[in-house]
Formats: structure tokens, C-alpha cells, sequence
């Protein structure tokens, strides 16, 4: 799940940083106009489905829905199309964690062993402890080995999973999947190492520390709040039928779920998550609610500075310096997501407190149409976000 640093990274989603807020403020356009060139593009679209939405402060200002949910059905795709949206999955994990800092439960610099059931080491630096902030910024020398984190997939709507069953075995000397490979040959906050496993071991820490499954505490403290009610962790979660998942053939796939969800296997709308992103806005802006100022301050801040940038940032980026939250060079928060059969990606600019998302079935991996379809698409909400019109 939400393999967003192996699939998303695409021609696309590199371009998501968005136009500077100078040249957006010269293209102020309505939300007519907006449909209208999107529907002209729909019209000679590849993509299966999708939907769009575009985000302030004061709520989701527009969205949309093209194409079809379900092709065969020809099912069309709206604005409250249920579907994955992978690894902006994390953000809430960024959430969830910064109100149980506020509570005290967590501290983000503390040993990760001080909040799990079990202890975590890298075996070739087992002196240096690992900790919260570094599981949040992908510096705490997890790796994911890719045959144990892809067995994990599970064909159909199963909602119940042991997140600590899971994660032991791989990370503790103990456990069956353990080996000195699932940690990378560096000092646990030296070095930057994307890592889904590494985020759901945060989960982990938020499920023992609260006494409760991850999906039951977010239901209570994001989901319930924020009134996203067709939002969830599996399909069987979910009221309405979701969109169908499509392969690179646009072959329909079977839904899929992991015991690793927190990390990559939300299933949300375009209404919903505006909802999310919305709040997050009205945090960045200084305005209390999922957490208080300090805390939305604290998680959208930079985890290192500049000078002190942990080995395998890439150059002039500041991918994953926020708390579970992804920065652009031109300062638009947000994250990527993607997996078999999915592409999404939410930001919002933290100069004019405007937001985009786009969400498809479809993944835009070895898809170079694709990509290029989603790029116009997200380029042109660019265009857009500025408008003045209500």
C-alpha cells in the first residue's frame, strides 16, 4: 500500500509544486470556466475516471467528477466516488500522532520503544534509538524489502488487521520475517530512506498509545469531527459502491487491502478530503481544531534545517521535511499517492491558503499518456485555485 515514493514521483506529480503564486494570481479564473476546460479535455481523455476539487480555508470551493467510477457499468465518477488514494494516507498518521504529542502520550524525539508493544533497533547501530520524528520525515533507517512488503496485499474488503503482529515479525530479532536487510546501512536519523513500514510503525505507536485500533481512533478524532462520512480503511467500510480500480491495460482489478493500511490505504472522496485539507488550511492559517496552532505549526514546520539535511534528499527539494507532510520548493504542503490502480495527490499553497486534489483509477506507472493527462489536469486546477468567484 501507498508506494508513493515508487510510483508517484512521475512526471506529474514532480510537477505538483504548482505555479508560484505571482503567475497563479495573473490567471484568476471561475469555477465555470474551470469546468469548462475540463470537460474539453474529457473529451479526449485516457483515463478511466477522476475527480477533482479545489479547497480554501471556508471548505471545498469546487468538485468534480469525469469520466466513469466503473466502465463497464458506466458508473460515473463524482465527487463522492470512493476510492484509495494511497500514500496521502500518511498525512493523517501526521495528524494523529501531533494529538497524542499534545497530549503528552508521545514525545517526538523519544525512543520508539518508550510507545510499542515490542523493541526496534537497526542491528548494525543498536546503540541509537530511533525515533517518532525520524519515522516521520523517512530518516529512521527502516527499508522496506519489497517480497515481504508485497505478500502483504490481500485481495477483497477485509477490514480487520493486527498492525502488531504484522510489524513484529519483520522488525523483531524474533519474528519470522526478520532480517538485519529490513534496516538500512546508516544511523537511524543520518539518512533519508523512504519507508511505508517505517510509517505504520507510527500507527502502531498511536494504537498503543491510545488503546485502541488505528482505524478507530481516526474514525473518532478525523473522520467523526471533519463529517467525512464515506471515508474509511476498506472497501466494506464504505457505504456506497467505489470506484473500480484499473490496471495499465485499464483491465478492472480486484479491490485489495494490507495489514500495513495506515500507510498508503485510506479510501476517501474528493469531498471528503477537501474537508481534510480544508482543516489543514485553516490550521496552517493559525485556527485551532484537529490540533492547536502549535501543533499544525510544529507538523507543517521543517523537521531538520537546511544545513543539517539528512544524506539522499534530493538536491534543492524538501521532499518529507514536514511531519508526514511533503514540502515543494515552492512551499506547497501536501503529499502523493499511488498504487495498482491508483493516483492521487493533495496540496495546498502556503502563500494564498488555496488547495487542490486530484484522485483516478488508474496508475499512472509505465503510462507516460497518463501521466501527461494528469499533469495538464493538475496544472490547469493550478490555473484556477486563485479565483476570486464564489
Amino acid at each position: 500500500m501507498g508506494k508513493s515514493a515508487a510510483l508517484v514521483l512521475s512526471v506529474w506529480a514532480t510537477l505538483s509544486i504548482g505555479l508560484p503564486a505571482q503567475a497563479a494570481g495573473k490567471m484568476q479564473q471561475g469555477p465555470m470556466t474551470l469546468e469548462r476546460a475540463l470537460t474539453s479535455m474529457q473529451a479526449k481523455s485516457i483515463l478511466p475516471g477522476y475527480c477533482v476539487a479545489v479547497v480554501d480555508g471556508g471548505g471545498v470551493r469546487y468538485a468534480k467528477g469525469f469520466g466513469y467510477a466503473d466502465i463497464t457499468q458506466r458508473r460515473p465518477y463524482t465527487a463522492d466516488t470512493p476510492q484509495p488514494v494511497g500514500s496521502i494516507s500518511k498525512t493523517l498518521i501526521g495528524v494523529s500522532a501531533m494529538q497524542l504529542v499534545e497530549s503528552g502520550a508521545l514525545t517526538l524525539d523519544a525512543d520508539v520503544n518508550t510507545a510499542l508493544p515490542f523493541a526496534v533497533r537497526n542491528p548494525g547501530f543498536a546503540a541509537t534509538p530511533i525515533t517518532l520524528r525520524q519515522l516521520a520525515t523517512h530518516t529512521s533507517s527502516i527499508t522496506d524489502r519489497e517480497p515481504f512488503y508485497n505478500q502483504s496485499y490481500v485481495k477483497g474488503a477485509q477490514t480487520a488487521f493486527d498492525i502488531k503482529t504484522f510489524l513484529q515479525s519483520y522488525l523483531d530479532p524474533k519474528g519470522a520475517s526478520y532480517q538485519p536487510a529490513n534496516f538500512i546501512k546508516a544511523r537511524p536519523g543520518s539518512t533519508y530512506k523512504y519507508s511505508n513500514l517505517g510509517a505504520t510503525l507510527a500507527a502502531l505507536m498511536i494504537e498503543t498509545k491510545a488503546r485502541t485500533t488505528y482505524r478507530a481512533y481516526t474514525q473518532e478524532h478525523i473522520f467523526d469531527p471533519l463529517r467525512m462520512q464515506s471515508t474509511g480503511w476498506a472497501p466494506g467500510e464504505i457505504k456506497q459502491p467505489g470506484a473500480t480500480l484499473y490496471d495499465k491495460q485499464r483491465n478492472p482489478m480486484a479491490p485489495y487491502t494490507s495489514p500495513s493500511y495506515p500507510d498508503g490505504g485510506l479510501i476517501t472522496t474528493c469531498n471528503d478530503l477537501g474537508r481534510f485539507l480544508s482543516a489543514m488550511i485553516r490550521g496552517y492559517q493559525g485556527q485551532p481544531g484537529l490540533l492547536k496552532p502549535a501543533s499544525f505549526h510544529q507538523m507543517f514546520t521543517p523537521q531538520w534545517p537546511k544545513q543539517q539535511q539528512p544524506k539522499g534528499v534530493r538536491p534543492g527539494g524538501g521532499l518529507d521535511d514536514a511531519f508526514f507532510w511533503q514540502r515543494s520548493v515552492h512551499g506547497e504542503l501536501g503529499h502523493s499517492g499511488g498504487d495498482q490502480g491508483i493516483t492521487a495527490e493533495m496540496r495546498f499553497n502556503s502563500i494564498t491558503s488555496t488547495g487542490r486534489i486530484l484522485i483516478t483509477n488508474i496508475s499512472d506507472i509505465d503510462r507516460k499518456d497518463v501521466a501527461r493527462e494528469l499533469d495538464s489536469i493538475w496544472l490547469t486546477l493550478g490555473k484556477y485555485e486563485q479565483s476570486p468567484e464564489p
